[in-house]
């Protein structure tokens, strides 16, 4: 019941175009607008799921890209972000191994492919990608950690829908294995964003790093973010606790094989559900001020939705082997 009111919630917000804003009255980007279509997909939603794939299809540019920030009618913010271009990859293959429709993700794709392509023209010679470009495609100085460990989920699933369409290409592997390289390089240097949840937790979710280095990262991480009872701290001391880093963290826990402790951070942020099924974004402790106020944001619904399926599955499980475990 708790799930299917939280997927009701992602659906209230969903607007005739198939757009999944943030919030209502909030502008959508498509990273966080194909979490919520993953959820979807997840939850036996299709219809809706096919829709915010269409949203995407729609959305993108000619040359494959996608804008930061839409609203329902016009682009809010054109800057170019290379996580948010790849990440749809993954909500089609949920879409996929959901339906079996491969008839609309075979039409999807003449979108979804143009995107592929042109993310990967981005990657440099040390396997890294710029963690945006601006609107006129100059590459912006620097990569982020936790975007680059995103994308290395994105680029399985390419691989993996390109799999189930009976496709190959090795360019995808190449890609990948170059990227994980860069990331697992000590010496490689990424835009400090090192007081962020994201920046630990995304390359354990990704499966860059060995088991042994994965369980110490994440015990280092929880001494520094977690507050027991309520959650993980979007950034370290802010005492601000978020529903989508906190269920973002459970899924690294499932993926390294640590199921208690993530089931025990999915019962803190019980305490963030809204009476319609939804979730607050977040609230500042210790007074548990809703921030930003009485915010129920779609992503922070889809992320604890994704989370409890991937915890359902009773075993450790990456987030692309979670989705073809429904095969």
């Amino acid at each position: 019941m708790g799930r299917e009111r939280a997927l009701d919630s992602i659906c209230t917000l969903q607007d005739r175009r198939g757009m999944i804003p943030w919030a209502a009255g909030h502008h959508a980007d498509p990273w966080n607008h194909t979490e919520a279509v993953i959820a979807l997909a997840l939850g036996r939603r299709p219809l809706e799921a096919l829709h915010g794939l269409e949203w995407l299809a729609r959305a993108v540019n000619r040359d494959g890209s996608y804008c930061q920030f839409y609203t329902s009618s016009a682009v809010l913010e054109p800057r170019i972000d290379l996580n948010n271009c790849l990440y749809p990859s993954v909500g089609l293959l949920a879409y996929l191994v959901g339906t079996r429709d491969a008839g609309n993700v075979r039409r999807l794709l003449r979108t979804f492919d143009v995107t592929v392509d042109f993310v990967l023209r981005q990657q440099r010679p040390d396997g890294s990608f710029p963690w945006a470009l601006s609107p006129d495609r100059t590459p912006m100085d620097g990569s982020l950690l936790a975007g680059s460990s995103a994308m290395l989920i994105s680029l399985e699933a390419v691989e993996a829908v390109d799999a189930l369409m009976g496709r190959n290409r090795p360019q995808i592997k190449e890609s990948y294995g170059a990227l994980a390289s860069f990331i697992r390089d000590p010496a490689s240097r990424f835009l400090a964003k090192d007081a962020w949840a994201m920046d630990a937790y995304y390359p354990v979710l990704a499966g860059v790093y060995d088991e042994v280095t994965a369980r110490a990262r994440m015990r280092l991480f929880l001494e520094d973010h977690w507050i027991a009872g309520e959650g993980i701290q979007a950034i370290a001391e802010s005492r601000w606790v978020t529903t989508a880093e906190t269920a973002e963290t459970a899924m690294a826990l499932i993926r390294i094989g640590d199921l208690a402790l993530a089931r025990r951070l999915l019962g803190d942020i019980e305490q963030l559900r809204c009476p319609d099924g939804g979730y607050l974004t977040g609230w500042v402790l210790p007074q548990r001020v809703s921030f930003p106020a009485d915010e129920e944001s779609a992503y922070s619904a889809a992320a604890v939705v994704i989370a409890g399926y991937l915890l359902e599955l009773g075993r450790p499980s990456g987030l692309i082997e979670g989705l073809l475990a429904r095969e």
